[in-house]
C-alpha cells in the first residue's frame, strides 16, 4: 500500500529553530510576546525603601528585641542602624524613627492608553518610632503596618 501526502511548500520566517508564519501569529511567536509580557510586568513592577531592618519586623520580633528600662540607643543602633528621622522633646527626649515601604505597581500601568486614565501603585509601610529617655534608655516604643495606595492620572480614588 502506497500513501501519498501532500506537501505544502513551507511558508514563513524561522525564527531561531521554529518556523513562524508570515501571515498571522503563529504559536511559538505568540508564546514569545506572553513571555515577554508576563517578564516585563513582573520584573519592573516592584520597588522598595526605607530600613530594611525592619521589612519583616512584628510586634513579637520587636519586643524581643527592644526592653522597655534596659535597652540602650547603642543596642538599638546596632540592631536596627541608624534612624530615618530624630527629634527631641522639650523636656530633653530623643525619638527615633524608622520606615520601610514595599510598592507594588498597578497592572494598569502596563496596559497602553488605560495607564494614562489611571496607574500608580499599592503596597505596605512599616513604622517603628522609638522613645529614649534623658539617660538614652528605651522608654517606650511603637511598631504599625499600614497600606499605601499611591493613584495618578485622570480618574483617582
Amino acid at each position: 500500500m502506497l500513501l501519498i501526502a501532500a506537501v505544502r511548500p513551507r511558508r514563513g520566517v524561522l525564527f531561531g529553530r521554529h518556523r513562524v508564519s508570515v501571515g498571522g501569529y503563529g504559536i511559538m511567536a505568540w508564546r514569545v510576546c506572553l513571555v515577554a509580557g508576563l517578564s516585563s510586568a513582573l520584573l519592573s513592577g516592584c520597588a522598595s525603601s526605607g530600613n530594611e531592618s525592619i521589612a519583616d519586623a512584628t510586634s513579637e520580633s520587636v519586643s524581643a528585641q527592644l526592653i522597655k528600662g534596659k535597652t540602650t540607643q547603642e543596642n538599638v543602633r546596632g540592631v536596627y542602624g541608624d534612624p530615618a528621622k530624630t527629634t527631641f522633646t522639650d523636656s530633653g527626649n530623643e525619638i527615633w524613627e524608622y520606615d520601610f515601604a514595599r510598592m507594588h505597581s498597578k497592572p494598569t500601568n502596563f496596559i497602553p492608553y488605560v495607564s494614562l486614565i489611571h496607574s500608580g501603585a499599592e503596597g505596605d509601610k512599616k513604622s517603628l518610632v522609638i522613645f529614649f529617655d534623658r539617660s538614652k534608655v528605651v522608654r517606650q516604643y511603637t511598631i504599625s503596618s499600614s497600606k499605601v495606595d499611591v493613584s495618578q492620572g485622570l480618574i483617582t480614588r
